[in-house]
């Protein structure tokens, strides 16, 4: 391990002397290492330690650190740790995918490290696509065969009580016969595909042509459209299905005929067992059934129509669509770097604006409205699914039989307020206040307005919420929100999703004895509705502790003596698609 001199004598080669700013030296006990402070995307800012064994290794770390502190305003290089809640972590820098070395850095400016060709980043599309079609074709293998297996269990104890009903009619009277159906369950037996499985992955692994990828996808697509229009797989699906039915059938015959032997009469009519057999058939749930042929013949057309719909959709997005369309559980690979612009914050607002003056005045009035303090009132009324109601006074009704009602009347008291209707003619034009039933429909026609909104960027950029359940989700552009919480969620939102952005936020004065007036905020919001997008949550979370720091100064230099843990915080990674597209990109001009 090095000594405090060798250490400060490298800091002081890049401008650091471990007095006023990190990094300084760090001293617990016998471990001397060097205090650095990250300023993180997402986690802010990070306090941790880091320890060496060679001046090499120092001056490479420092010199990483130094180069980040400066650039990492003018380029988007993101600083990655191995663990976020350990003190001694391994550090990272990353450039548009690529981890970043000394000598990348040395010469970045010359040549900027990462950027990749068209062709490689194609490649890397391509590369996810096909595996996420191997997940797609391992989920359904191993779905089919649970599903041979359930049926084959039902099989077996639909055959059981056939039997038994079989023993049991004949005990009650000798002679009598009831038919039952017989089904044959269906094994897929394409022993090619499942060995082709074991082996898919070490096939792509050898794929470096593009063209080579991509005809490795059609395989992939071709085996899957097989597996999914085998007779076997279908019939079992039908039988799944129909199974359950049959045996309940069953067990209700077999009662009947216990009852029947246990009156024990000596004269026994056993027309009347026919007749109650008879009406247990009439009224099967398997009478609403389709036959078996016709649920085969309709559920392949189904897939064949399903199947030429894929040719439509961007080869680079082709497994998402799949595992979206069919709601699969699947953990899919990160999207790939690049294959996304994304919006610095200043271009951001440029472009909210833009989209926002472009709006009619009804729009904009609906805007200010959903980011006001009217929030809770618009998020209430959605949840009722007002805006599909015929009649008014039964959502009234309903808020006064649920005890809501006051929270509207709160805020139709303070609109109407004297002092508030320069505010509200301004901001709030498009809410009717003669009376609180045009109020209450105001408000409602604000959503539908919103609804039939379609505003869209053609970027992505992260954002944060702490209510990702409610009707309309806040989205905060820094992450303050993980300061007095214990989780914190992280949005990307990609390209194409349905937006809303208002520059100014309407709020209530609290500080006046009547608390009536109301005063404009310049918070600029932005928010979605819910039942506009789909959310994917990453399963893997991401737990980051903070940490807080004892020093002691000497005469020479300031010196870290020990770190302790401040807080911790569960992050939570989203990722946001407009639900109109399936989940999925695509290329559209910015409103």
């Amino acid at each position: 391990m090095l000594e405090k001199k060798e250490i400060l004598m490298v800091l002081k080669k890049y401008g650091y002397y471990s007095k006023n700013r990190a990094p300084f030296l760090y001293q617990e006990k016998e471990k001397v290492g060097l205090y650095f402070v990250w300023p993180h995307k997402h986690y802010g800012k990070l306090e941790r330690v880091l320890y060496f064994d060679t001046i090499e290794e120092l001056d490479d770390e420092v010199y990483k650190y130094w180069w980040f502190m400066n650039h990492k305003e003018k380029y988007d290089i993101q600083v990655v740790f191995d663990n976020y809640e350990t003190p001694n972590p391994k550090v990272s820098y990353f450039y548009k995918g690529n981890v970043l070395k000394k000598e990348d850095l040395l010469h970045f400016e010359n040549q900027e490290v990462g950027l990749e060709t068209n062709e490689k980043i194609k490649r890397r599309e391509l590369f996810r696509t096909a595996t996420i079609l191997i997940l797609i074709l391992k989920e359904k293998l191993k779905k089919q065969n649970e599903t041979y297996q359930k049926v084959n269990e039902l099989s077996n104890t639909f055959q059981q009580l056939k039997k038994d009903f079989k023993n049991k009619l004949n005990s009650y009277k000798k002679g009598m016969q009831e038919e039952s159906p017989n089904f044959e369950i269906g094994e897929d037996s394409d022993e090619e595909t499942s060995r082709l499985l074991a082996n898919l992955h070490n096939e792509l692994m050898s794929l470096k042509n593009i063209e080579d990828i991509r005809k490795f996808i059609a395989s992939l697509i071709h085996y899957l459209h097989n597996l999914d229009m085998s007779l076997a797989g279908i019939q079992n699906l039908y039988l799944l299905e129909r199974y359950p039915y049959e045996i309940e059938d069953v067990k209700k015959k077999i009662t009947i005929l216990e009852e029947a032997n246990a009156k024990k009469k000596l004269f026994q009519n056993k027309q009347e067992i026919y007749n109650e057999f008879h009406s247990i058939d009439n009224l099967s749930e398997c009478k609403k059934m389709v036959d078996m042929k016709t649920f085969i013949a309709q559920k392949q057309e189904e897939i064949e129509e399903n199947y030429q719909n894929l040719k439509t959709i961007d080869e680079t997005v082709l497994g998402d669509y799949i595992v979206s369309f069919e709601k699969l559980n699947l953990m899919l690979p990160p999207m790939v770097e690049n294959l996304y612009q994304e919006f610095n914050k200043e271009d951001l607002f440029i472009n909210l604006k833009n989209m926002f003056d472009h709006l009619s005045t009804k729009e904009q009035s609906a805007c200010y409205v959903a980011s006001s303090f009217l929030r809770d009132c618009l998020i209430i009324l959605m949840e009722k699914h007002a805006d599909t109601e015929i009649n008014n006074t039964e959502i009234i009704s309903k808020l006064v039989l649920e005890n809501q009602i006051y929270l509207f009347n709160d805020a139709y008291t303070t609109l109407d307020y004297y002092m508030n209707t320069k505010i509200r003619v301004k901001y709030f034009s498009i809410l009717k206040m003669k009376t609180f039933e045009s109020f209450m429909s105001s408000l409602i026609e604000v959503i539908t307005i919103l609804k039939e909104m379609k505003q869209t960027l053609n970027k992505s950029f992260y954002g944060y919420y702490i209510e990702r359940d409610k009707s309309i989700m806040n989205l905060y552009l820094k992450n303050i929100v993980n300061l007095n919480r214990k989780s914190s969620y992280i949005a990307r939102l990609m390209p194409n999703v349905f937006l809303y952005y208002s520059p100014v936020c309407i709020t209530r004065q609290l500080d006046i004895v009547n608390n009536n007036e109301l005063v404009v905020r310049d918070n600029e919001t932005i928010f979605l509705l819910k039942d506009q997008v789909c959310i994917k949550t990453n399963i893997k979370q991401t737990v980051v502790v903070k940490y807080e720091k004892d020093k002691s100064k000497e005469e020479e230099c300031t010196i870290i003596t020990s770190l302790k843990e401040k807080n911790r915080c569960t992050y939570y990674e989203d990722m946001i698609y407009n639900k109109e597209d399936g989940g999925l990109y695509e290329e559209r001009t910015m409103v």
